[in-house]
């Protein structure tokens, strides 16, 4: 095998100066999943109005950070919360700004913000929340199609953290992510009585499906491009240190990778690729219930004929695509009550150590810790939702895992993010390798031992996995489909927790029921879907 060849501007002086900048440069960093932990645990314990504040300043103080969109993305989740809830708004509220207009979505509820004009009542917490929570995902939306322009910028940078860590990369917003922003936009207007905004959005989250597999195939290349503008002396491909498959290959490295990939495996749902089918689901059912026309009444039969496929075992889905296809011989749905509810959490990164071959300047085999994400599944949730009106009880079926919408992403993304990894770990090692020697040379076995402690602590602060993650997504949605009872009184029941409900009028209504987790607080509330 070849051994690494490492650029020609590496000068004695270069060890001096590294020790001088690593000294300074290590500030003790932490993995994104380290940094959010208080506000991930105010949301599971049900402290919603401690995850407002904490999601508000946190998105304040990252605005221009390349972590904006992923504050933005929690924000705007954590505020919807909020408005389930209902919780009080805070004594001095500081009113998210909302973004420009994002193409032609611009309705009067979304240039609205949380503080009502003078001569109008005050807006009541819950309709106040969903306001701010469309605000905050209009800001991230903002910076999430401005980095989509931005290709060969993005190239560029993603070169550069070769030599750093990709959390430093600006966080672009995952595909998964980019359908549920504008999908919680959709919801939240619908709640709103903005029809036609609701209409906006819900064209933006499937379009965003149809985009994204265009879009990774363009990721994959990038990945590529990127690894060979930064490394163009490590031969990549050649038997050195950055040939994939025999990192693959390799007894030690192997089998981790390996596990990897089986777990993502056993998550995975034949959705098909960047698939969610609880949009899917949201845009036939939103179609169904307001069509204006044919066109709308075959659009949400060919969405509610999709997610029948989805999930085969639904009963609620078989009926709608049968209610749908109904419709268009004019027997539209009436006289309906849907409770959506959202369980659990869906999957986090978290870091994981694999130990890499790398061939140094001597071409002699060692091996490199390199830090790389792996998807941490979460398995406290409440299974199911009980429905009961009059003496008859329905339980909730399950529409759509987010386990398996974020672990297909995940997987999707799992060797372009992969090889950028390994081919940092090995440069890195080489380069260790070259101060170490310059500092024997020049200073002796001691000068070596220290350059020895200052790269070693250097690997550790850089060496960190990106493990953002929009955290606030569930584990699962699911739903129950009822008749709507003629005393319009439902009584829910979710791990032992129950509320009683009267709906408003309508014909269509929704109850929406979240839960974090088996012990956290049941967030419930109701919409007309159709007056």
């Amino acid at each position: 095998m070849s051994p690494t060849r490492i650029p020609q501007n590496l000068r004695p002086g270069f060890f001096l100066t590294a020790v001088t900048v690593v000294a300074a440069a290590l500030t003790g960093c932490q993995t994104y999943t380290a940094q959010t932990t208080a506000q991930d645990t105010a949301v599971r314990s049900g402290s919603i109005a401690a995850a407002v504040d904490m999601a508000n300043k946190r998105a304040d103080a990252e605005k221009n950070s390349a972590d904006a969109v992923i504050a933005r993305l929690e924000q705007g989740a954590i505020l919807r919360q909020a408005a389930l809830a209902e919780i009080p708004l805070p004594v001095v509220a500081e009113p998210v700004k909302p973004a420009a207009a994002l193409g032609t979505a611009t309705t009067a509820t979304q240039t609205e913000t949380n503080v009502a004009a003078p001569a109008a009542p005050a807006p009541t917490p819950d309709r106040a929340y969903l306001r701010q929570s469309i605000a905050a995902f209009n800001l991230a939306e903002e910076k999430v199609n401005d980095y989509d322009e931005q290709a060969q910028i993005r190239l560029g940078r993603e070169a550069g953290a070769l030599f750093t860590n990709q959390q430093n990369l600006p966080y672009r917003g995952r595909a998964y992510d980019k359908v549920m922003m504008n999908a919680y936009k959709a919801l939240n207007y619908i709640q709103l009585g903005d029809k036609d905004a609701a209409r906006v959005e819900l064209n933006r989250a499937l379009q965003r499906q149809r985009d994204a597999v265009a879009e990774n195939a363009k990721r994959i290349e990038q990945a590529q491009q990127a690894a060979q503008e930064a490394a163009p002396e490590a031969k990549v491909g050649e038997g050195g240190p950055t040939d994939i498959e025999k990192v693959r290959a390799d007894p030690k490295s192997g089998p981790a990778f390996a596990e990897v990939e089986t777990e993502l495996n056993t998550q995975i749902k034949p959705y098909g690729d960047y698939v969610n089918p609880f949009v899917v689901f949201l845009d036939g059912l939103f179609f169904l219930s307001n069509a204006e026309n044919n066109a709308d009444l075959e659009r949400a039969r060919k969405s509610l004929e999709r997610v029948a496929g989805f999930a085969p075992d639904n009963p609620y889905a078989k009926a709608d695509f049968a209610a749908a296809e109904a419709a268009a011989t004019g027997n539209l749905p009436s006289g309906l009550t849907y409770i959506i509810f959202e369980t659990g959490a869906a999957p986090f990164r978290e870091q994981l150590r694999i130990d890499i071959p790398v061939f140094l300047i001597t071409g002699k085999l060692s091996y490199a810790g390199a830090a790389f994400p792996k998807l941490k599944f979460q398995n406290d949730f409440i299974p199911e939702l009980k429905v009961t009106a009059g003496t008859e009880t329905w339980s909730s079926s399950v529409i759509c895992t987010m386990d398996s919408v974020v672990a297909q992403d995940f997987k999707n993304d799992w060797w372009p993010m992969a090889t950028k990894t390994i081919i940092a770990t090995s440069l890195k090692a080489a380069m260790d390798a070259v101060i170490q020697k310059q500092a024997s040379d020049r200073l002796g076995y001691m000068g070596q031992l220290a350059a020895k402690a200052v790269t070693a602590a250097a690997g550790a602060s850089m060496n960190i996995a990106d493990t953002r993650t929009w955290r606030s997504l569930p584990k699962q949605f699911q739903y129950v489909r009822v008749a709507t009872p003629p005393d319009r009184k439902l009584a829910l029941d979710a791990g032992g927790q129950t509320r009683n409900i009267e709906l408003s009028a309508g014909r269509v209504n929704v109850v929406y029921v979240k839960s974090t987790n088996a012990t956290s607080p049941l967030l419930v509330d109701q919409f007309v879907l159709k007056p």
